[in-house]
């Protein structure tokens, strides 16, 4: 429903705009500024109920200005070659940059949406607030207003032309315009402290922009690196500076909205990975610390116990603490050497002993130049435990585990002889939860391979 009120308001604006054109040219005054503000306040209207930042608003004002003068201005020469009413012609025009523009901010603030939710906004953005929103948006209108009165002579259409032409005849200019505009971004990300204020976001933008526009006229005007040409020859520095000057304010207005986007994608991704971490190790826990482990641990030591094989069962009682000592230490590592892990793997195996005296058989085939390459914690483990959870174990019809690896994978395969209980029906979550922790850490997935009479699964070295 609120999609489809955002929608309503910029149909209301576009009508609202060709009415404000209409109106101006029967009373035969200008529209410029009364345009400006109409658009002004549809962005910063429907920015607010998508409840974006200061900086992407600002953006957006100003990237819509810009491009609207554009799509309207070149809009209405190629509407004038089929109509000739000129007041027709601008008010279609100024209805379809209107639509255009709302339509345009909606794809932006959705995307930049589409990452984060409500409770969810990035940590060095600030929320708008009503008294923010003002204060940014009154100061560049008096901009637009200051822009439009002294330029507005200055900047005839043979002027902007050659302007635009030497501008984008120097990549060197070009380079500057969008690097410096990068890095001032990037400096704002890091510096909210005085950004997040609106006197201070408005001072910063307000200073690059003179300096950047400065140095690229500088640049424009002198021919550099080349220098083959008089300086200013063509054009003067004033007339290229505010050219350079609206060059760099449209980039700095594209670069905001993809920066935003990037910036919550990059957020939620790590988001994701802290979660599939935390999923990760509540099921490497769990799996190792439920009551049926547990009560089979406990079960074997109280049998000890009884048999008065005491040293057995302080044997029995260290192989276990180190087994859960091992698990605590590594709980918030992403990744551990192969060799520790091949360590643990042997403490769990002596206790399987207990409980299996022969019924299976565990074998390893790792080369030792494998050992310092590394592993998810407990990955092996939980692999070792799905094979016992879920195949019988007989001495009549051992289990054989085979351990092995090559130079960019080590493999747990075993054979496959399931149980009959239904109630041992696996749900696959250890193995997803796995799989989600080495695309979180490496990019990479594990692979499953499973036939009639094996099982084998196989994960990446790192």
């Amino acid at each position: 429903m609120k999609e489809l009120q955002n929608s309503h308001i910029i149909h209301i604006f576009a009508i609202v705009h060709a009415i404000i054109v209409m109106l101006c040219y029967a009373l035969n005054v200008r529209d410029e500024l009364v345009l400006t503000v109409a658009t002004v306040t549809m962005i910063t209207l429907i920015a607010v109920r998508k409840n974006q930042g200061i900086g992407l608003i600002a953006a957006c004002v100003i990237a819509g200005n810009l491009l609207g003068f554009v799509i309207g201005t070149y809009g209405a020469k190629g509407l004038a070659l089929f109509i000739s009413n000129q007041a027709f012609i601008h008010a279609t025009t100024s209805f379809i940059t209107t639509e255009i523009l709302g339509f345009g901010l909606l794809m932006i603030f959705n995307s930049v949406n589409a990452h984060r939710n409500e409770n969810d906004i990035p940590a060095n953005r600030w929320l708008p607030n009503m008294q923010q929103v003002i204060v940014v948006i009154t100061v560049l209108l008096v901009l637009r207003i200051l822009y439009s009165r002294i330029f507005a002579n200055m900047l005839t259409e043979d002027v902007v032309n050659l302007s635009l032409r030497l501008l984008l005849s120097n990549s060197l200019a070009i380079i500057v315009l969008i690097c410096c505009n990068i890095i001032y971004l990037i400096i704002t990300y890091r510096h909210t402290g005085f950004f997040s204020k609106p006197w201070g976001y408005i001072l910063g933008l307000t200073t690059e922009t003179i300096i950047l526009a400065s140095i690229s006229a500088i640049i424009i005007g002198y021919n550099l690196p080349f220098g083959t040409t008089t300086p200013f020859a063509e054009i003067s520095f004033m007339k290229l500076c505010s050219i350079t000057m609206l060059a760099s304010l449209g980039i700095y207005a594209v670069i905001v909205p993809l920066a935003y986007v990037q910036q919550t994608h990059v957020k939620i991704r790590h988001e994701q990975e802290k979660r599939h971490l935390a999923q990760f190790q509540y099921n490497t826990l769990k799996q190792q610390v439920n009551p049926h482990f547990l009560f089979n641990c406990l079960n074997i030591l109280n049998g000890l116990i009884e048999e008065n094989k005491n040293r057995e069962a302080g044997e029995y009682v260290r192989q276990l603490a180190s087994l859960y000592r091992y698990m605590l230490h590594n709980e918030n590592e992403q990744v551990v050497r192969l060799q520790e892990e091949l360590e643990f793997i042997d403490r769990y195996i002596k206790l399987l002993r207990v409980r299996f005296p022969n019924g299976f058989t565990v074998e390893y085939q790792i080369a030792p130049t494998a050992l310092n390459k590394c592993v998810v914690p407990c990955s092996l483990q939980m692999l070792i435990e799905n094979a016992f959870k879920h195949n019988v174990v007989h001495p009549n019809t051992p289990l054989h585990i085979t351990i092995g690896c090559s130079d960019d994978t080590i493999w747990v395969h075993n054979n496959l002889q399931r149980k009959s209980s239904v109630s041992n029906e696996s749900t696959h979550l250890g193995l997803k939860n796995i799989s989600k922790q080495y695309h979180d850490t490496v990019g990479k997935d594990i692979k499953i391979i499973e036939t009639t009479d094996s099982y084998n699964v196989e994960l990446p070295l790192i």
